[in-house]
C-alpha cells in the first residue's frame, strides 16, 4: 500500500478529528471501490505499529444486501464477507426488507444508516465510516442546489456529522479507482450506478460533463464555496446562541419561545432560531421558508390564543404571548392484534409473526427480532408507546422507560407514536427498530422460536 496515500488519509483523519485512539469503527462496505479502499486503509491505520496514525482503534464491517440485483447482490455480500475475513474483522451482513415504495435510493440510504446506528447501540461501535469521496460531495451539492432552497441545504457531507465519518473525503473518485487498478485491488461494480433512472446518476453522467466543458475547474470553486459556507455557519451559530438566551424560557421542563421577542428579531435571525427550536421535536416537519414565515405570523398575531398544525403530527400553540409545541396524539395508529403466524398493518408498517424464522436467533437487522415463543405470557398485539411504559431492553442490565430509549435513539416526540411496540398480554416484547425485551430472548433452552418482522411502507425520517 502506498505510504503517501496512507499518510495523506491519516493526516485528514487526525486534522478533522474523525477517529481517536480506542474508537470502535463500523465500516459501511458495499463492495465498490470507495468502500473497499476505505476498509484497507483503515485496517492498516488501525495497526499498533503504523506511524501514519497516532493510536490504535478497532474495526467492524456492515454490509446491507438489498437483493435488488438477484444473484449479483448475493455475490456482493460474499465478496464483502471475504474482505472482512482477510482483514480479520467481524462482518455484520444485513438483509434489507422489500422496498416499500418510490425513491429507492433515498429509502436505501435511510435504511443503511438506521441499521448502522442500531449496530452502534447493540455492538458498541463509536464511529460509522462511509466511503464518500470528493466527487460524491460535489454531486450532492449540485443536486441540493437545484432541488432545495436555503444555504443550510448546501452544507453537504462534512467530514464528520455525529457518529458518521468520511475518511476519503479529500480523494477524487478517479484517484481512488486508478489506485485500486494500479495496486490490483478487486472491487465490485454495481450496474444500477449506470442507470439514468436516478437523479444522482444523471448528474454524474450528464450534468458534470457539461460543467467541465463550461468551466474545467468548477470543482475547486464548489469546494471553496463549501469551505466558506462552513466558516459562515460557525459565525451564524454564535449569533443564534446569543438570540436563543433572549427568547427561550423553560416551563415545566419544556422549551418555550417568547412570541413577542421572537417576532422583534430580524426575519433571517428568527427563522434560524425557529429551525433550531423545531429541530428538537419536529423530525417530520419540512422547514421551508413558507412554513417558518407562517410560524412568525402566528407569533405576531395579537388576537388571543391560536394554533398552527405542521406536518409530522406537530402542533404549535400560542398562549399568553408564548409559543408551545404539542404532538398530535390523535394521529397514533390504532392498536391491532397480531396472529401467529400472520401479518397486520400498523400505521406505516407491516408487522409479521413467523414460526421458526429463517434469519436465526440473533439477527443484526434492527427490523427483525427472534423470541422464545414459549416464554410469551399471552397473545401478541401491536400498539403505540404510552407514557409510563417500561421494560428491560436486551443487554442493558435493568428496567428502562421507553421515553429514555427514544431519547437515546434521538427520535423526536412528534414521531414516537409511530414506532410499533409489540406486546404479549400487558408486557412489552419488542420495540421495532430499537430493542427486544430481555425476558423473551432466545436462550440455549429455547425450543420454539418466533420471528418478528417490521417493514415500513414509507420512509419519513422516523429515526
Amino acid at each position: 500500500m502506498s505510504s503517501r496515500l496512507l499518510a495523506d488519509v491519516g493526516r485528514f483523519i487526525e486534522k478533522n478529528g474523525l477517529i481517536h485512539a480506542g474508537d470502535r469503527v463500523l465500516c459501511m462496505v458495499s463492495g465498490g471501490a470507495d468502500s473497499v479502499l476505505m476498509l484497507r486503509l483503515l485496517a492498516r491505520l488501525a495497526c499498533p505499529d503504523e506511524t501514519a496514525f497516532a493510536g490504535t482503534f478497532s474495526l467492524g464491517v456492515c454490509h446491507v444486501n438489498y437483493g435488488r440485483r438477484g444473484e449479483a447482490s448475493n455475490q456482493d455480500e460474499s465478496f464483502v464477507r471475504r474482505l472482512a475475513d482477510q482483514a480479520g474483522v467481524r462482518v455484520h451482513a444485513v438483509r434489507a426488507p422489500d422496498h416499500p415504495g418510490a425513491n429507492f435510493q433515498a429509502w436505501a440510504r435511510d435504511y443503511r444508516y438506521l441499521a448502522a446506528e442500531n449496530l452502534c447501540h447493540w455492538q458498541g461501535y463509536s464511529r460509522i465510516a462511509v466511503g464518500h469521496n470528493q466527487d460524491d460531495r460535489i454531486e450532492t451539492f449540485i443536486y441540493r442546489l437545484i432541488t432545495y432552497s436555503g444555504r443550510r441545504s448546501l452544507l453537504v457531507m462534512p467530514p464528520r456529522r455525529g457518529r458518521v465519518v468520511r475518511p476519503l473525503l479529500s480523494l477524487e473518485s478517479d484517484q481512488i479507482r486508478d489506485y485500486c487498478r494500479r495496486e490490483g485491488i478487486s472491487f465490485r461494480h454495481d450496474s444500477s450506478n449506470l442507470s439514468m433512472e436516478y437523479a444522482r446518476n444523471r448528474i454524474r453522467g450528464q450534468v458534470i460533463p457539461r460543467l467541465e466543458e463550461i468551466r474545467p475547474d468548477f470543482r475547486s470553486h464548489i469546494l471553496e464555496t463549501l469551505s466558506q459556507l462552513k466558516d459562515e455557519e460557525e459565525v451564524l451559530a454564535k449569533a443564534i446562541n446569543a438570540a436563543w438566551n433572549e427568547v427561550v424560557i423553560k416551563e415545566e421542563g419544556q422549551t418555550v419561545l417568547l412570541a413577542g421577542s421572537l417576532s422583534d428579531l430580524p426575519a433571517a435571525t428568527a427563522r434560524l432560531l425557529l429551525r433550531r427550536w423545531l429541530a428538537e421535536d419536529g423530525g417530520g416537519v419540512r422547514l421551508s421558508r413558507r412554513v417558518l414565515d407562517s410560524v412568525l405570523d402566528l407569533c405576531r398575531d395579537k388576537s388571543g390564543s391560536r394554533e398552527l398544525s405542521l406536518s409530522g403530527g406537530l402542533r404549535l400553540e400560542r398562549r399568553y404571548g408564548r409559543l408551545y409545541r404539542a404532538a398530535a396524539a390523535l394521529l397514533s395508529p390504532e392498536p391491532v392484534s397480531l396472529p401467529v403466524p400472520g401479518r397486520v398493518k400498523f400505521g406505516d408498517f407491516d408487522i409479521e409473526a413467523v414460526k421458526s424464522p429463517q434469519w436465526g436467533a440473533a439477527p443484526a437487522n434492527p427490523w427483525l427480532a427472534t423470541v422464545d415463543e414459549e416464554s410469551l405470557p399471552g397473545t401478541l398485539g401491536v400498539r403505540s408507546w404510552r407514557h409510563g411504559d417500561r421494560f428491560e431492553p436486551l443487554g442493558q442490565g435493568g428496567s428502562r422507560s421507553l421515553q429514555d430509549l427514544f431519547v437515546d435513539a434521538k427520535i423526536p416526540r412528534s414521531q414516537r407514536y409511530r414506532v410499533p411496540v409489540v406486546t404479549s398480554g400487558e408486557k412489552i416484547v419488542w420495540v421495532a427498530g430499537l430493542r427486544l425485551a430481555q425476558e423473551f430472548r432466545v436462550t440455549s433452552r429455547s425450543e420454539q422460536l418466533l420471528g418478528l418482522k417490521a417493514a415500513r411502507r414509507t420512509i419519513d425520517n422516523l429515526f
